[in-house]
């Protein structure tokens, strides 16, 4: 996702793997490792359909660049990865795994997440780019970082600039396990890390209506979220058709300003900021068709949001979640560490409401973890 390296240092090194022998080839070769680091380049930012483009791999002397356009099955790619022998480093883990399980089936056993790793150590900037400045002193170049990687062929300066991507993550996780360990935290990114690797086969699936995902959109009247259904499934049906990602067909901020302010005619969505003129001479009238068809939707059909659960009057809730906030205020300051990190505010927000009287219930409550009772535990019960 970014080209790493020091200024003056040459391009790395790689191998392009393109058919399906070199894959079971390079695979076999990376089986004798004990760890690698992983990157993945996806094509959501400019395409309707995602996909998994490019995979980035590294020992800590060589770099692999697996094409999954030109070799679909990764077969041996996911059983490399499934082996709970092979760590497999990864900056920002959670995405990657999300869609190399989605698209490709496959499961990453052991993951060493490094952006995890410095939020348990409380690293200022949690980039990547900031973290190999700080202990590596490399600079990062961002000039394909938004580049399409569905395109093919690449284009060599864009395979060049991906094989930097994992070349130095192994000497960081070497430097930040060794930080964690003197901090006595190796434990808890034990438990985050495998918390991850289950992620994408634990969660569940989102059957919220994607209009509703939209941000901003449940500050609005059911009679206008029934204009933003309509002008969605245009703008999705049109996405979808030209395998485009949907904000390149018109952004979000567009779309509830129709809904908010539903225009009479073409001209009043041109006068409107972001609206692309040659996409408005041809979809102008079905735009307006598809607001229309919103205004027109019967009162008992309009969208309805789901409304928050209602709890019982509890006249002391408020004053027990500022106790456990001033609490977590003492505990993140006494061991250096985020909030998040100690105790979210839904965690806090469920121990309020739930009233656990010792660990053994504090830790049963969704989402704690077992270094979160084990060392804030105890604080945090005091505060109740």
């Amino acid at each position: 996702m970014a080209r790493w390296g020091l200024l003056e240092d040459p391009v790395a090194a790689y191998e392009l793997i393109t058919t399906p022998q070199a894959l079971v080839a390079g695979m076999a070769r990376l089986a004798k490792e004990k760890v690698i680091a992983l990157d993945t380049e996806a094509s959501s930012f400019h395409r309707y359909k995602e996909s998994v483009c490019l995979i980035q791999i590294s020992t800590r002397s060589q770099t692999f660049l697996v094409d999954p356009l030109a070799v679909p099955d990764l077969a041996p790619l996911g059983k490399l990865l499934a082996d709970p022998k092979m760590e497999v480093v990864i900056h920002d883990a959670d995405y990657d795994l999300r869609i190399l399980a989605k698209h490709h089936g496959i499961r990453v056993e052991n993951v060493f997440d490094t952006l995890v790793a410095a939020e348990l150590l409380n690293e200022a900037e949690i980039g990547l780019a900031a973290l190999l400045g700080k202990y590596q002193g490399l600079q990062i170049d961002k000039k394909f970082q938004k580049a399409d990687w569905s395109k093919r062929p690449l284009p060599q300066p864009m395979l060049d600039y991906a094989a930097g991507d994992t070349s130095h993550l192994i000497a960081l996780r070497d430097i930040l396990e060794k930080k964690l360990k003197e901090k006595e935290r190796w434990s808890w990114a034990e438990e985050e890390f495998t918390l991850l690797t289950d992620a994408p086969f634990n969660a569940t699936a989102n059957e919220e209506p994607a209009f509703l995902r939209i941000k901003g959109a449940k500050l609005l009247k059911p009679s206008q979220l029934a204009i933003l259904r309509e002008v969605h499934a245009w703008r999705d049906s049109v996405a979808a058709k030209q395998d485009r990602a949907p904000f390149m067909i018109l952004g979000n901020e567009i779309l509830l300003s129709l809904a908010t302010d539903p225009p009479t005619d073409v001209k009043d969505i041109a006068a409107r900021k972001g609206v692309n003129e040659r996409m408005l001479e041809t979809h102008g009238k079905r735009i307006l068709s598809a607001v229309k068809q919103g205004q027109d939707t019967p009162k008992e059909q309009w969208p309805r949001l789901e409304r928050p659960k209602r709890w019982d009057r509890d006249n002391d809730y408020e004053d027990r979640l500022k106790r456990l906030k001033i609490a977590r205020d003492g505990l993140m300051q006494q061991h250096d560490l985020r909030p998040g990190i100690v105790a979210a505010n839904q965690l806090l927000m469920d121990i309020a409401r739930t009233l656990p009287g010792d660990k053994a219930s504090l830790a049963a409550l969704p989402g704690i973890r077992r270094y979160q009772v084990e060392v804030f535990g105890d604080a945090l019960l005091k505060a109740l």
